[in-house]
């Protein structure tokens, strides 16, 4: 298999490991340089938006795309699939250190980790009376993947409860409740924290909009670590203005880099990063071991 990665650095040990399974192997360092390369012969594509810069039509040989995000969305997915194209994406690459991550925010939030670090940093000696536990809370998980299951997992011990929100019928043994999107509203209201960790797609773009919002608790918790455009800014803007939530913390944005002008930054109550959660000294080795099994298989079943 002819196989182009690209969207992921190789070592030279994983390089031979593919090459042990039949893989001839090409490696670009910018998904941008692939607008000046010969892909008339590549069958297996590892990549991360390498169609913003070639056409799938311009792949003849093509028969995988292996995308190093879990998310799919900047892949044309209707196109791939009408040409018999099979798409994986990175499985449970992710899922750890975005749970971490998300225990992390939660906990500073619950904790009020600015404030005291903006006594220390001052020197000054003043105990912060407005700690909260986890104890006894509501959890609403907005999607039940691998990153909400790896998030469930850890919040377990703190005593929550676990609700689930999917589109679809099926058992998810990791929450205490679990309910399709015509639920949400209902799950909204009682929920101290919602998590969103969910695909985007045409039934979750604007998701949580000015209705969503206006149905969740004052005082509640919500963490984005999916796709920003899952959160309509402009009506998330308009809430926090009239003072509502404990805290937002936003990890994905619309637009990304976040503009410095963006009235997202002008509120003490929300935590902002990069883009950041799935970032981790572990998942590059967790990332080519889901890609490999996936070439195995595929290996396989192409000798059968």
């Amino acid at each position: 298999m002819n196989v182009l990665v690209t969207g992921m650095r190789l070592s030279l040990n994983q390089k031979e490991q593919l090459e042990q399974i039949g893989c001839k192997v090409t490696m670009l360092e910018q998904e941008s340089d692939i607008s000046l390369q010969d892909v008339t012969k590549v069958e297996v594509l590892v990549c991360q938006n390498i169609f913003a810069y070639r056409q799938v039509e311009e792949f003849p040989q093509l028969k995988i795309v292996q995308a190093v995000s879990a998310g799919l969305d900047r892949l044309p997915l209707e196109e791939l699939k009408e040409r018999g194209i099979e798409v994986y994406n990175a499985g449970d690459t992710y899922a750890a250190p975005m749970a971490e991550w998300v225990i992390w925010q939660l906990l500073d939030f619950m904790k009020h980790g600015a404030s005291l670090r903006e006594k220390q940093s001052n020197r000054k000696w003043e105990k912060e009376r407005r700690l909260l536990e986890l104890t006894g809370k509501t959890v609403t998980l907005l999607g039940v993947g691998h990153v909400s299951e790896a998030i469930a997992t850890r919040l377990r011990p703190f005593g929550v409860r676990l609700i689930g929100v999917g589109h679809r019928e099926k058992v998810v043994s990791f929450v205490d409740q679990y309910v399709l999107m015509n639920e949400l509203h209902d799950v909204l209201r009682e929920s101290d924290v919602i998590i969103l960790a969910l695909p985007l797609t045409e039934d979750t773009y604007h998701l949580i909009n000015e209705e969503t919002l206006g149905v969740m608790k004052e005082d509640a918790i919500l963490m984005n670590v999916a796709r920003g455009a899952i959160i309509d800014e402009a009506a998330l803007v308009s809430v926090l203005r009239e003072g509502k939530f404990f805290g937002v913390s936003l990890d994905v944005f619309a637009s990304e880099p976040l503009p410095s002008a963006h009235p997202l930054y002008d509120f003490d109550w929300v935590s902002i990063s990069p883009h950041n959660s799935y970032v981790s000294d572990q998942v590059n080795d967790r990332l080519f071991s889901n890609i490999l099994s996936n070439l195995k298989q595929v290996h396989t079943n192409h000798e059968r």
